[in-house]
């Protein structure tokens, strides 16, 4: 990299895959977010501009005004994925799901070095690996030779397991590898036993805070003056006053079901007459209502108790009200749910409660991001791409990890047939 080069962050949420950049010396020029809380959570924390924009409907050119006519060397960004999310229902005409064929016409027009293009996992099947397929060749036409690959963030030490859908290209015809895993880990749910340490589990992500506080505006302070492991040490870093906030305890309203609870239970481990009214009308639309199974989105499963001992299950938007702390009878905290994203303790968050977690449920873990600035930095200067001409070896699908398991689903087949024709045939653009 030289001085003039720059980062561009797009649908930058709250901040979390700059942050991690940041950490890794590659901090943002800006970012761009349609969100008002996120957007502003983003400057407080950041310490670069966050431009309040509609990505949809911007033209590409407005983007490269921002970046004062200086060529990326990285643009990334996750596009909202609720649309192609196997939490809700597969709406394939969702506009949002638009929005990712939209990123491709901003990296186009601003032609960075690198880009980093993160999904949710539903993407390898939707319209039937059609859209991912499509996806990867339009990248491949304007010139970047990529890798896509499943990755989930527990190998590069983050405490929960969350899969997430990688598509990282160049360039310069450089033939790269992912980051190597650093982590074996196990939710209970997910789980890879891969030879290496297991990532840091739920209770060492959220050890070191002080008791969950009562009054919603509190400073909990922490339990002990000094950091209790490495994570705990890792997200007090920066925090001078000592105390963090978000950290308040909410009643669950199933507060006979929490107590039942064991870890790794959830509703259905419960007698039916103890199923909370939603939870009942979602399970039993399952087999009664004549949804197609394609649009009744995730299994219900109310609340969970997580294990302390694991990593956590895939923090979202409503972790903080269906996550059940593990030795507790509460939900985890806004806090917890942070630091079990990888958010430091110093990180100061804008907007309410609601907004707050649901910023946090969908951004890009620090730390994983960090992973990936470092291996794409080390990447790019081993290769002298400084002074290497664009284009000097053919642009190519250099390869793809849909699945580590033994088995594959047929839609994940019909995706895998897709990319393998085009992996295998060249199309070499």
């Amino acid at each position: 990299m030289n001085k003039d080069e720059v980062v561009v962050s797009l649908f930058a949420g709250a901040g979390g895959f700059s942050s991690g950049f940041s950490q890794a010396g590659l901090k943002p020029l800006f970012g761009a977010e349609i969100n008002a809380d996120a957007c502003q959570t983003y400057q407080e924390n950041v310490g670069s501009p966050c431009h309040q924009l509609d990505l949809s409907t911007v033209d590409p050119s407005h983007i490269e005004m921002l970046t004062g006519g200086k060529r990326p060397f990285v643009v990334i960004g996750g596009p909202p994925c609720q649309g192609f999310s196997t939490a809700g229902p597969r709406n394939f005409a969702d506009p949002r799901n638009l929005l990712i064929f939209n990123y491709l016409n901003i990296v186009e027009r601003l032609s960075p070095r690198w880009f980093i293009f993160e999904n949710v996992e539903g993407l390898l099947t939707s319209g039937g690996g059609r859209d991912l397929a499509r996806l990867v060749r339009e990248f491949v036409d304007m010139g970047y030779s990529v890798r896509l690959q499943k990755v989930n963030l527990a190998a590069y030490g983050v405490p929960q397991t969350r899969k997430r859908v990688l598509i990282i290209g160049n360039r310069l015809g450089i033939d790269f590898q992912f980051p190597e895993e650093l982590y074996s880990f196990d939710s209970g749910k997910a789980k890879k036993a891969s030879g290496k340490p297991l990532a840091p589990s739920l209770a060492e992500a959220v050890a070191g805070l002080g008791p969950a506080a009562s009054d919603k505006d509190a400073l909990v302070p922490y339990a002990s003056s000094e950091p209790v492991n490495a994570f705990d040490a890792r997200m007090r870093a920066g925090n001078r006053v000592e105390v963090v906030t978000h950290h308040v305890r909410v009643e669950a309203a199933e507060r006979m079901q929490v107590e039942l609870l064991k870890p790794g239970q959830t509703m259905k481990d419960l007698p039916p007459e103890l199923w909370h009214e939603s939870y009942r009308r979602r399970a039993n639309r399952r087999v009664s209502d004549g949804t197609p199974t394609e649009k009744r989105g995730g299994a219900p499963s109310g609340i969970k108790r997580l294990h302390g001992n694991l990593q956590s299950l895939t923090i979202t938007g409503a972790a903080a009200r269906e996550f059940i702390h593990p030795t507790e009878h509460r939900p985890l905290t806004i806090r917890e749910c942070a630091r079990i994203q990888t958010f430091p303790d110093k990180y100061r968050w804008v907007g309410n409660n609601a907004s707050v977690i649901q910023q946090i449920g969908n951004a890009v873990p620090p730390l994983a991001a960090e992973r990936l600035a470092k291996h794409l930095r080390d990447i790019d200067g081993s290769f002298g791409a400084d002074t290497r001409p664009a284009g000097a070896m053919s642009a190519k699908l250099l390869g793809f990890v849909l699945t580590e398991a033994l088995g594959m689903s047929p839609a994940l087949k019909s995706t895998e047939a897709l990319l393998a024709e085009m992996h295998q045939g060249g199309f070499v653009f």
